[in-house]
C-alpha cells in the first residue's frame, strides 16, 4: 500500500497505473502498477531517454504493487512505458502509458503583475514555487552581453524581487532563469528607458498647431528617434512616449486638455513624417513640472514635451507617473 493513493492514477482495464509527477530529491522516477487479481506474468518496458528499462514478474498475488524505477537525469523528464499482464484466469491486457515528470515543485512565473524600479535596479515578479537562485544575462545594443551572473534568491512562492546591475540606458534586455531544485522557468524583461534630449516646439498661446517655423526642431528629433529605432529595434520593440506639460497660467483643466492636444500634435507630426515605431502620448498639464512654481506663474521651462523611449511605459523610478498612455 505504498502511497499509491497519492499518485495520479491511470486505470487501464483491471490494472491501476500511477506515477509521481514531482519526485522528491531522494526519490527516483518510477511507474507503479497495482495488479488487482492474481496474475501469472507482468512485463513492463520503459523507454527513458536513450535507455530501455525492462522488468518481468511471475506468480503475482492479488492487489500486489510492483514498481519500475530509473535513475534521475535532469535532462530526461519523460518516459514511454509498455505494460503487459497475463492473469491467472487466462485473460490478458496490454497498454502504453506516457510518463511525464519534473524534479522539484513545478515552477512558473507570472509577469502580469511584474514591475521594475529603475533607481533601485530591481525587478519584481510572482512565482508558483520557492526559488533558490536566479541567473541573469543583461544585453545591450546589438545583443551585446553586458553581464552574466547567478544570485541567491531563497524566496517564494509569491512575490520575489531580483536585483540587476548596469546603467538602465545601456541594459536593453534582461534574460532571467529562476531555479527551484532541478525545476526552472525563464522569462525576459526590459528595464531600458531613455529620455531623448531635444529643443521644445513653441506653440502659439492656447494652440496645438505646429507652426512651420518650428518644424526644424521636430526634424532633428526625428533623426535621433530613427537612430534609436535602428540601434535597439533588433532586440526590443521600441516604443515612444510623448508627455505634454504646461505651466500654471490659466485653469488646470484647460491646461490638462491643452497639454494632451499638443502631445498628440507632436506624435502625429512624427508619424506623418516617417517615424515607424509605436507612439503613445499623454497630457500631464501642470502635473509634471520641470520647475516647481506657484499658481499663475508663466514659467517657460514648464511649457515642454518629453520624448521618452523604452520597451514599455516609463517604470517606477523614472520620475514619470504611471498613467494610461494613449496609442496614436
Amino acid at each position: 500500500m505504498i502511497a499509491l493513493a497519492l499518485l495520479p492514477a491511470v486505470f487501464a482495464g483491471d490494472l491501476q497505473l500511477g506515477y509521481n509527477p514531482n519526485p522528491a530529491s531522494n526519490e527516483k522516477p518510477a511507474l507503479v502498477i497495482t495488479v488487482p487479481r492474481a496474475a501469472d506474468e507482468l512485463y513492463v518496458s520503459c523507454q527513458v531517454g536513450s535507455q530501455t528499462i525492462e522488468k518481468t514478474w511471475t506468480a503475482i498475488g492479488a492487489n500486489q504493487v510492483k514498481k519500475v524505477e530509473w535513475a534521475r537525469d535532469a535532462k530526461v523528464t519523460s518516459a514511454l512505458c509498455y505494460v503487459r499482464v497475463i492473469f491467472a484466469d487466462g485473460m490478458a491486457e496490454e497498454m502504453e502509458l506516457p510518463v511525464e515528470y519534473s524534479f522539484g515543485a513545478k515552477l512558473s512565473v507570472d509577469l502580469s503583475r511584474s514591475s521594475a524600479d529603475i533607481q533601485a535596479h530591481t525587478l519584481t515578479v510572482n512565482v508558483s514555487a520557492r526559488v533558490d537562485t536566479a541567473e541573469i544575462i543583461a544585453y545591450g545594443a546589438g545583443k551585446t552581453v553586458l553581464e552574466k551572473r547567478e544570485i541567491p534568491v531563497n524566496a517564494g512562492p509569491g512575490k520575489i524581487t531580483i536585483p540587476w546591475a548596469g546603467d538602465a540606458s545601456e541594459v536593453v534586455l534582461l534574460d532571467v532563469t529562476v531555479r527551484s531544485g532541478e525545476s526552472w522557468a525563464g522569462f525576459t524583461f526590459s528595464p531600458w528607458f531613455l529620455n531623448i534630449p531635444h529643443e521644445d516646439v513653441l506653440f502659439d498661446s492656447n494652440s496645438d498647431v505646429i507652426n512651420a517655423s518650428e518644424e526644424y526642431k521636430l526634424r532633428h528629433s526625428l533623426e535621433e528617434l530613427n537612430d534609436v529605432l535602428a540601434k535597439y529595434g533588433d532586440i526590443v520593440q521600441v516604443k515612444l512616449y510623448i508627455a505634454g506639460c504646461t505651466d500654471t497660467m490659466g485653469d488646470s483643466a484647460s491646461n490638462l486638455d491643452l497639454s494632451r492636444r499638443r502631445a498628440k500634435a507632436i506624435a502625429s507630426w512624427l508619424r506623418k513624417n516617417g517615424y515607424a515605431g509605436q507612439i503613445y502620448y499623454y497630457g500631464f498639464g501642470e502635473g509634471l513640472p520641470a520647475v516647481n512654481t506657484g499658481d499663475s506663474v508663466n514659467e517657460a521651462k514648464n511649457r515642454r514635451a518629453l520624448y521618452l523611449v523604452g520597451a514599455a511605459a516609463p517604470p517606477a523610478g523614472s520620475g514619470i507617473p504611471s498613467v494610461n498612455w494613449v496609442e496614436l
